[in-house]
């Protein structure tokens, strides 16, 4: 008996100490939000980027950099780069925003330190500097501010007037679909679906996603601009969003509760991928959309 009960203890303390690692893992690759200021390295940069515009665009710019500079942020260090998205706590006045509406990356700038070459890349949404990535991982420099500009590139003018803004309206009746999801129904319900766009707006935002996206996604957005199941859905091209990871971009297509099926950013192979939202860990899926959103959702519905 108390050999059983000695046996129960430690089989008790090692399941502890494995979720207890797991767990300590998973806090050190989150994401960190925090209120604190730019690093010198940072600010060395910002100041470059905001030279790189016409003095009332590079005005405005500043003041935008300013107001979030002790405002809420994300910041994550991976290993290989890192990600700073810019939140702040309050609505920012019409009046410090540029034209251009849409996420877009603004500009990008290479440069050395200590002979090893970094880039950072600035991105653009809803009329404001939204956050920027910084490869490789930059930690080690954040205090430094003697750099050698390499090249500096404006991707997209801020000043353009660019306003995507599509107004999504809902299926009264939700319709037999083809493919893949009319299979998918046996096992699955749709809670909302949405009317299809245009032709020519579905090439407008394919235009501006720098990827192939795969045939089986494009064969649902011709028939749906975004489906809504209880537990996942099927992002519309006019609402993929861009996430920010180690190794790259990737497009949001398809939101699970535990991580989401992307497509990479520069990406010309249709290679798809599984993004874990708990550790940041990455699966490669294959080029086959169709065939990897039924193994997942068939899977969770398994599992149910």
């Amino acid at each position: 008996m108390e050999i059983l009960i000695t046996l129960l203890c430690i089989i008790t303390v090692l399941v502890i100490l494995y979720f207890g690692l797991a767990f300590i893992l998973i806090q050190i690759r989150r994401p960190k939000f925090n209120n604190k200021g730019y690093t010198k390295l940072e600010k060395k940069l910002l100041d470059i980027f905001t030279s790189m515009f016409d003095p009332d665009l590079a005005e405005k710019i500043k003041k935008q950099i300013e107001y979030f500079e002790n405002k809420r942020k994300w910041r994550q260090y991976w290993e290989k780069s890192m990600s700073i998205e810019l939140y702040g706590d309050k609505k920012m006045s019409p009046d410090l925003k540029y034209s251009r509406q849409d996420e877009s990356k603004i500009a990008t700038i290479k440069f050395k330190v200590n002979e090893e070459q970094y880039s950072i890349v600035f991105d653009s949404y809803d009329g404001r500097i939204w956050g920027w990535k910084i490869r490789p991982n930059p930690k080690r420099i954040q205090k430094t501010d003697n750099i050698e500009i390499i090249s500096k590139k404006i991707n997209n003018d801020p000043n353009e007037k660019v306003v995507i803004s599509i107004e999504k309206t809902k299926f009264k009746t939700i319709p037999n679909f083809d493919g893949v999801i009319g299979e998918i129904v046996k096992v699955k319900t749709i809670k909302t679906a949405y009317n299809p766009l245009i032709s020519q707006q579905i090439e407008t935002f394919k235009r501006k996603i720098d990827s192939v996206l795969p045939n089986g996604y494009i064969q649902i957005i011709e028939q749906t601009e975004g489906l809504e199941f209880n537990d996942f859905r099927i992002l519309g091209i006019s609402e993929i969003q861009r996430t920010g990871l180690d190794d790259g971009d990737y497009f949001h297509l398809v939101e699970f509760d535990d991580g989401i099926i992307a497509v990479k950013e520069n990406d010309q192979n249709g290679e798809l991928y599984f993004c874990h939202f708990s550790d940041g860990l990455i699966d490669e899926l294959g080029t086959d959309f169709d065939k990897t959103l039924k193994e997942r959702t068939t899977l969770k519905k398994n599992c149910e």
